[in-house]
């Protein structure tokens, strides 16, 4: 059901919004879709009144509307249904909608309207149904709430939304507090935590140090050496010294405790001084007896020293106390003594009691009035500390205030230049998208041209025709596509959008053709041939009588005059964006120059005010009794329309506007001056304005020329009226005031005004002066701006607005009427004032000089006399004649001459003969003239008179003018209506008939082009796939190959057998000769069968009947000219019009079916037919040029016979009118005669019977003599009307006959223009058949012979195969008439080549080959799989693999023959002093030699490994290892003999052992970490470099150190460091702070691998675990200054002495050369072996 009303919506009533199944509830909840749908219908008449917005007074209108017609429609509706339908409730909609299509197809089918409907109702439920309407009414209102109730709901809402967030803020800002407090104490908590935790620690690192001092000696194994017992030794003393710095410590510390002012500085200054004296900066050694001795007493002296000093202080004390006791009590008796004296003086000066009370009284006065007098100065400053402090607050606020509201407009510009933006960017968004869509097609109309012209040149050889570019460029300018065509034949009655573009399309191309025909370019420009260069020029009698006709029809209307306004100094329009500040530019002007400013808004107001005051104005009506009237004034009339429209909340529309304004215009006084603010807003009201004070509509004037240009197509009138200029524009000036969107935002935002002064400020350009926020300082309090009309709220869809209308009016006033101006309206307001008042000023002036040039070219004109008429005024032979007038009188003789096929010297002489015409035509021309003439019915009337013509005197007078001339007075009788109803629309079905036929035929002719196009290039392609149709010469070749092969070698060795070989290959050549031959002949065949199939003949003949069809209509053009032309001169005559003859003259077409000799064809024959017969078929194919040239010659005269005939039928008709018109000149002659003879026989009647008879006596007498003519009677008034009618109708004769001369030589000029362009298409058909033809025939020639060459390539090749006694190895190729030999082809395998034997590695003295290295890395791992081994084990192990017999290859010969000693001394050699053995680093050293890397190789390895791993992880796989180059690669030369092994690449399998030997296995992935492989190649011969290397790799800086001797180094000469590959020069130099080393760093470098072997230093203990050597570093850290996070300069951390002894004893990168101890320990046993001897 939901997809039926949605097919009834969408497509059968398409409503304004589509809708679909889901959406129902939301579409139609506000009402408007159902009230459309009813409007539909035309039940819903007040359907304007709906509204589309979803507000609830939308909403209420809307269905308080539509109640009363859906009940109408008998559909259940009431207020329940309405009130689920806006409350979108689900299917209530949709079963309303279905009512509602069920109810509306009934009345469809009842083809009821809604007016019907509402009378068949009866009287009483209609009353019944109007008051329950009135209570649904009712009862909506109450149940729908009001906007204004919504509204203050979702502000409420949003204040509680606001309090709600407020309040979770406080809550969440009291919970962040606690939070806050909570983690305060937390953090106390773990502090002192932390503080308990440090302390133990300490104690635990003095416990770590105590127990570190203890010296753990292992015990010696039994193999020790001479530098392991040096090395013990050196550690013994170390241990000492360190002892006895304890004591110091221990003893410093204790001395501290005992006397805190004496501190261990000194002691330690002098162990430090001791210490630099015997030159160990970094190292503490025990002190000797005489030192201790020395500083023991120096430090009991200063004890001494310092007891005596604090004597001597405790005594300087003491006596500075005593001294100031003794001036305390000197100053205490001073004191007593001046209080004695006091005393005495106040008993000597007592005084009386009287005196004292006084003396009281008066101080007690004083005093008061001292403290009224301070209580009134601090209350005065209280009062102005008070104003003051006012003050400041009230300026403080101000200040706030104003910085608010700066900040309040910032912000409201910012959102609303955001808010612009974005409706910019949209806007610009969808102009691009249109820009773009417009490139887009006109890009791919672009390659759709190329691709069609691509094609076409395929077709045509590359020789594009320039009638098809020119149809395809006119297509595409017009925009339409060339490649999507539909079928429109026959044309559909209801076509589809596609047929309809085709139609398009076809119009276009009719029309292109059309226009060329017509002006004989393009396609039908005059070839060499033709004798009509130029095209035909127009008749300008026929002209004539057609613009006579149509007037008569539609006779002009006579100008509406324009309005009457006061003259006005000035009439202007300001225009601009809001905010541009026209208003307050023009007030000013106004105010200084009394200009009136008219204001759209302004004027409706005043409109409205008027008719609410009933502005009345008194009317004098004069009757029998004078009388006034009272009646509203227009204003008035004008406020009463507009206050309706405002009471319905529309817009004002245009036409009252511009009505309001012209009544506005109409009431100033003259000579002022007036400016329209802000009007026009759109073209519209632009255009209505100009049509309301000029009175001229522009649309209905470019209409009424676009009709006159309509009225006749095929001749025009050279005397019509031309057209009135265009009046100038009503307003002299046009002003826009230019500004940028973003400065109308700025002005918009921020406007204030005075409370009570109303003056209106700016917060940016025109700021409220200081205080007038809060008014301090008695100044004006300023408000912001009520925005009653919500102008700020749509000034975005006004700017947006503006934008769009203002191009249409930009072009309208500076385009059309050219009075624009614009002003830059962003800069100061009084220059920009300044500037529109000079533009204004110069528009004043500017139409006050053409006011007083007006009248002065008035009189001008008037003094001038007026030319005579030039009827009667004799021409002057040299008066110039304009060239387009001039060329119909002076070329159409000569041309008429020089075209063929007159009717009067067709005889005697060929048709294509252009001579002889001259007799006939001057004969012709001299009897046109005669007739024409006024005088000419006595030369018409018998030839003797003729001779009598040349003794007038006429070389004085000026020849007569000739119809259609510039001084010809053409006849201008009346034309009875009937004859011109007639006329006018036969001519314009002769137009509409001429028009149509002609596109018509140039449809069928593109048609029949584009035919022959296809067919050559088909007949081409055809034949070319015939040339390349298959054959069986490969199959004769394949099977020859295979038979010679076939035999054995030793045979085709036998000459005989070579001599039976050469002949079966002449066999093989004759046998292909033969099919060649066979196919040339078919070749042949085929294309003497294309050439006589006839199609070229068939639509030759076509193409003739189609140009034969143009000369018909040119035919039919001219004969009904003649017939409208002849009917209108009988009109003009008051002749009775002859009866339309329904016989047409009709032109041959060929034959081409051969209707005489098909007797079963019954068709009558309206259209006679020409006989083509085709010449007889020539097989053979050799006469193919005569025999097109016979066609050629053929055509040719079809064409000449066709247009033979057509030249004949035109004058035919052309002698049979003038024949017609002697005709009727001969009898109108004979009744003037016989009329004249009356006359005369009344007149002699009337002279007496005496002289008759003596007349009649004289006369017997005389018999033999003629009687003498009496005398003509003088001429009356009767006769005088007489012969004015007689000329009158010479003169109609003469432009009748004119008329038709000129439409013959058109005609003719037509049928000469068809002539030769059709023997022009056809010549080119023939010759491009003859092309191709010839094409055709080349092509299977040439293939032919190359087809023979072919085959004697091969005859040449297999003859030499022959003779060298070979095989054919290679399958030979003959494809068509290409030969080949195809070398990924053979007929027989080659000898198979035996494999290259495989690599082996060689063993060389003690080195491991690669799978040797293999098996013990296996054999380890099953050991060991963590990678460390006892050295009990890895005796073992060893022992296991020398003794058993496991096989030869399993270790080298050296390592068989160790015995235990020898394996004793190689664990030495490994284990350092330690009971496991690293296993990783055995096989490492069992695989040398290998390039040893330099320490900048290792880290240049390093970063490459970190460029692969971009996690981070310190992994790679086994394929990131392979692509990354280490600091070796392989140099193996491949030799290019196949039978030697390829050389075995040592390097390359050793980096796979590498990645084997160093990955952890034990993942699903292989990995390898880089970090710890390269650690163990960072092993040296010295351990501290080694150790340098090693944390350079693992710090990845380059980490310089000590260097220090080896004698190991010195005694392995040959284990130097590779050089790197970078010179030295460019290599990057160290840091100068030897690299910076992380905690981290240093502990992977101390501990790899497992860090209980090889450490001989301090903090080395059996017991400890990895957390615990970690602390013991980083103590190290802690002790330099530095934290565990921080990375500590090298030059730093090597100063510590701890660092120094992990140096110095550490081993673990100790590199040892095995093979060299092998070596070593082989030629020792060869040297006893010899001594045995």
């Amino acid at each position: 059901m939901s997809d039926i009303l949605c097919q009834w919506l969408n497509v059968e009533l398409k409503i304004s919004t589509y809708v679909e199944p889901n959406s129902f509830a939301k579409d139609f909840a506000t009402g408007f879709l159902i009230g459309e749908v009813l409007h539909k219908y035309q039940l819903q008449d007040d359907f304007d009144r709906f509204s589309k917005s979803r507000a609830a007074d939308s909403k209420l209108n809307n269905f308080s509307r539509m109640e009363p017609t859906l009940h109408l429609l008998d559909i259940p509706f009431d207020l329940n249904i309405a009130q689920t339908i806006m409350t979108e409730q689900y299917g209530v909609a949709t079963r309303l909608l279905y009512q509602l299509y069920i109810a509306l197809q009934r009345k469809k089918k009842a083809r009821l309207t809604g007016v019907a409907m509402e009378a068949m109702r009866p009287a009483a439920p209609a009353n019944l149904q109007t008051i329950e309407s009135g209570i649904y009414k009712e009862l909506l209102k109450k149940i729908v709430p009001r906007e204004a109730d919504l509204k203050l709901k979702q502000v409420s809402q949003r204040y509680e939304q606001k309090r709600k967030k407020t309040e979770e803020k406080v809550n969440l800002a009291h919970y962040e507090e606690l939070r806050k407090i909570q983690k305060m104490q937390q953090d106390l908590r773990l502090q002192d935590i932390e503080k308990h935790r440090l302390v133990k620690r300490r104690q635990g690192e003095m416990m770590a140090r105590i127990q570190a001092a203890i010296v753990q000696i292992p015990k010696p194994p039994p193999n020790r050496t001479l530098e392991a017992i040096a090395a013990q030794k050196q550690q013994r003393k170390k241990q000492e010294a360190q002892e006895v710095y304890n004591e110091i410590s221990h003893f410093e510390k204790m001395r501290k405790r005992l006397s805190p002012s004496v501190g261990s500085n000194a002691a330690q200054g002098i162990l430090q001084t001791s210490f630099q004296s015997e030159g160990l900066s970094s190292k503490y050694v025990s002190p000797s007896p005489e030192e201790k001795t020395h500083a023991y007493k120096e430090y009991i002296q200063k004890i001494h020293r310092r007891l005596e000093e604090d004597a001597a202080a405790r005594e300087h004390r003491e006596k500075r106390r005593r001294r100031v006791l003794l001036e305390q009590l000197k100053a205490h008796e001073a004191q007593e003594e001046a209080y004695r004296e006091e005393q005495l003086v106040n008993r000597l000066m007592r005084q009386s009691q009287q005196e004292r009370r006084m003396a009281v009284q008066l101080m007690h006065a004083r005093h008061e009035k001292d403290i009224i007098r301070q209580n009134r100065i601090m209350r005065e400053k209280q009062y102005e500390e008070r104003r003051l402090l006012e003050f400041q607050e009230a300026l403080d606020r101000e200040a706030a205030l104003a910085k608010q509201e700066k900040i309040d407009y910032m912000e409201q510009t910012r959102k609303e230049i955001e808010l612009h933006d974005a409706i910019a960017a949209e806007y610009a968004e969808a102009r691009y998208r249109k820009h773009f869509d417009i490139c887009q097609d006109v890009l791919n109309q672009i390659i759709d041209l190329v691709t069609k012209a691509g094609e076409y040149r395929e077709l045509t050889h590359n020789l594009l025709p320039a009638k098809l570019m020119r149809e395809w460029k006119e297509l595409f300018y017009n925009g339409k596509p060339l490649y999507e065509k539909a079928s429109v034949d026959p044309i559909p009655s209801e076509p589809n959008p596609e047929q309809l573009l085709e139609l398009e399309k076809l119009q276009i191309l009719d029309d292109q053709d059309y226009e060329e025909f017509q002006t004989m370019t393009g396609e039908w420009a005059p070839s060499e041939e033709c004798e009509v260069k130029e095209p035909p020029a127009n008749n300008n009698v026929l002209g004539h009588v057609i613009r006579r006709l149509f007037d008569i029809i539609n006779p002009p209307r006579p100008p509406t005059p324009p309005p009457e306004f006061p003259p006005f100094s000035l009439k202007a329009c300001a225009m601009g964006k809001l905010f541009a500040g026209k208003s307050t530019c023009l007030a000013k002007i106004a105010r200084a120059h009394h200009i009136q400013i008219l204001s759209a808004d302004c004027l409706v107001q005043e409109a409205v005010k008027a008719f609410y005051d009933s502005e009345e104005a008194e009317i004098i009506t004069e009757e029998k009794e004078t009388r006034k009237e009272n009646q509203l004034t227009a204003r008035a009339q004008l406020g009463a329309v507009l206050e309706k429209i405002l009471k319905k909340g529309k817009s004002v529309p245009d036409e009252q506007l511009v009505d309001t304004i012209v009544e506005a215009i109409s009431r100033l006084p003259a000579e002022s001056g007036w400016v329209l603010d802000g009007f026009p807003v759109n073209l519209n009201q632009a255009k209505l304005l100009e049509k309301a004070l000029s009175g001229i509509d522009p649309d209905k004037a470019i209409s009424k020329k676009m009709k006159k240009r309509k009225t006749s197509v095929l001749t025009t009138d050279p005397t019509a009226p031309k057209e009135p200029p265009s009046p100038p524009p009503v307003l002299d000036l046009a002003v826009l005031f230019d500004v940028s969107d973003n400065m109308v935002l700025r002005r918009a935002a921020g406007s204030t005004c005075g409370q009570q002064s109303s003056d209106l400020c700016q917060e940016e350009f025109n700021p409220p002066p200081e205080g007038s926020i809060t008014g301090v300082g008695s100044k004006e309090m300023v408000a912001a701006v009520k925005d009653l009309s919500h102008g700020q709220e749509q000034i975005q869809h006004r700017i947006t607005g503006f934008l769009d209308t203002w191009p249409k009016l930009e072009d309208w006033f500076g385009g059309r009427q050219n009075i624009l101006v614009k002003v830059n309206a962003e800069m100061e307001e009084d220059i920009v004032c300044k500037k529109v008042e000079s533009i204004l000023f110069e528009a004043m002036i500017q139409k006050e000089q053409k006011g007083k040039k007006l009248p002065i070219e008035e009189e001008k004109k008037e003094t001038i006399p007026a030319p005579p008429a030039p009827a009667p005024a004799p021409t002057p032979p040299a008066t110039p004649v304009h060239p387009a007038e001039k060329r119909p009188r002076s070329k159409s003789p000569k041309e008429s001459q020089s075209l063929p096929g007159s009717a009067k010297d067709r005889k005697g002489r060929k048709p294509a003969s252009p001579k002889g015409k001259e007799p006939s035509r001057k004969s012709s021309k001299s009897g046109a003239s005669r007739s024409g003439s006024g005088r000419g019915r006595s030369g018409k009337k018998s030839e003797p008179t003729t001779p009598e013509v040349p003794s007038e005197p006429t070389p004085t007078e000026p020849p007569l003018p000739k119809p259609g001339s510039d001084q010809w007075v053409y006849v201008e009788e009346t034309v009875p209506n009937e004859i011109a109803e007639y006329l006018v629309p036969y001519w314009k079905n002769v137009c509409d008939t001429y028009i149509n036929n002609t596109k018509a035929v140039m449809h069928n002719l593109r048609i029949e082009q584009d035919l022959i196009i296809h067919y050559l290039f088909n007949i081409r392609k055809e034949f070319k796939e015939y040339l390349k149709r298959p054959d069986h010469k490969q199959e004769f070749l394949s099977q020859w190959q295979h038979e010679y092969n076939c035999i054995s070698d030793d045979m085709r060795e036998d000459e005989e057998t070579k001599a039976e070989l050469h002949q079966r290959a002449d066999d093989l050549r004759e046998r292909l000769w033969d099919i060649c031959d066979n196919r040339r002949e078919e070749a042949a065949q085929e294309r003497n069968n294309i050439i006589n199939d006839g199609w070229i003949e068939d639509h030759t003949g076509i193409l003739i009947n189609h140009y034969s069809s143009m000369m018909q209509v040119s035919v039919d053009r001219f004969q009904d000219t003649l017939r409208l032309l002849r009917d209108y001169y009988k009109g003009i005559e008051k002749n009775i019009l002859p009866e339309a003859s329904q016989e047409f003259t009709r032109i041959p077409l060929v034959d081409i079916i051969n209707m005489d000799q098909n007797g079963d064809l019954e068709v009558p024959k309206r259209i006679p037919l020409v006989p083509r017969r085709p010449l007889s078929s020539d097989q053979s194919g050799t006469k193919i040029k005569n025999r097109t040239a016979n066609l050629e010659s053929k055509d040719e005269m079809l064409v000449r016979d066709i247009w033979q005939a057509a030249l004949t039928a035109v004058s035919n008709m052309i002698a049979a009118e003038v024949q017609q018109r002697e005709t009727e000149e001969t009898e109108e002659q004979r009744r003037i005669e016989e009329g004249e003879r009356q006359r005369s026989s009344q007149v002699s009647a009337a002279a007496g019977g005496k002289d008759k008879k003596k007349d009649q006596k004289s006369a017997k007498k005389k018999g033999a003599s003629s009687p003498t003519p009496p005398p003509p009677p003088p001429p009356s008034e009767d006769d005088i009307e007489e012969i004015k009618k007689r000329e009158l109708k010479a003169k109609m004769r003469q432009e009748y006959f004119s008329a038709l001369e000129h439409e013959e030589y058109m005609v003719k000029a037509r049928l000469e223009l068809i002539k030769s362009k059709s023997l022009a298409v056809v010549r080119d058909l023939l010759r491009k058949a003859e092309e191709a033809y010839k094409e055709i025939e080349e092509w299977f020639g040439a293939r032919f012979l190359a087809e023979m060459k072919s085959i004697d390539q091969i005859t040449e090749i297999i003859r030499h195969h022959i003779e060298t006694a070979a095989k054919i190895q290679n399958e030979l190729v003959l494809t068509s008439m290409d030969f080949y030999i195809n070398g990924d082809l053979k007929v027989f395998p080659d000898p198979v080549t035996p494999p290259r034997p495989p690599s082996v590695e060689f063993q060389v003295d003690s080195t491991l080959t690669i799978l040797q290295l293999s098996a013990l890395y296996e054999q380890f791992c099953r050991a060991a799989p963590k990678g460390l081994v006892s050295s009990k084990d890895f005796t073992d192990i060893l022992q296991a693999l020398t003794t058993l017999s496991l096989g030869n290859d399993l270790l080298p010969d050296i390592w068989m023959h160790l015995s235990a000693t020898q394996i004793q001394e190689l664990m030495a050699l490994l284990t350092l002093d330690s009971e496991l053995i690293d296993w990783h680093k055995f096989l490492l050293l069992a695989a040398q030699p290998w390039p040893y890397p330099s320490q900048r190789q290792l880290l240049q390895t390093l970063e490459r490994f970190k460029g692969l791993d971009t996690d981070g992880s310190g992994f790679v796989t086994e394929e990131q290892f392979n692509k990354t180059d280490v600091w070796f690669t392989s140099d193996i030369q491949i030799l290019n003999d196949p039978t030697e092994p390829i050389p075995y690449d040592r390097m390359e399998n050793l980096k796979k052992f590498f990645f084997m030997l160093f990955s952890d296995h034990q993942t699903s992935v292989k990995q390898l970490d880089y970090v710890n492989m390269l650690l163990y190649f960072a092993a040296h011969p010295d351990p501290v470099e080694g150790f340098y290397r090693a944390l350079s790799v693992t710090t990845g800086e380059y980490i310089t150190g000590r260097k220090t001797s080896s004698n190991l180094l010195k005694s392995v000469p040959n284990m130097d460091e590779i050089p790197s590959d970078e010179p030295p020069g460019s290599q990057t130099p160290p840091a100068t702070d030897g690299g910076r080393v992380s905690l981290g760093a240093l502990f992977k470098a101390l501990c790899h691998g497992d860090f209980k072997t090889g450490d001989h230093n301090r903090f080395h203990s059996q017991d400890k675990t990895l957390a615990e050597y970690y602390e013991n570093i980083s103590q190290i850290y802690k002790e330099l200054g530095y934290e565990d996070s921080e990375a500590i300069p090298y030059n730093i951390l090597s100063q510590h002495p701890f660092m120094l002894d992990l140096i110095e004893n550490n081993l673990r990168y100790k590199l040892t050369d095995i093979h060299r101890v092998l070596q070593i320990q082989q030629n020792e046993g060869v040297t006893q072996s010899s001594s045995a001897c």
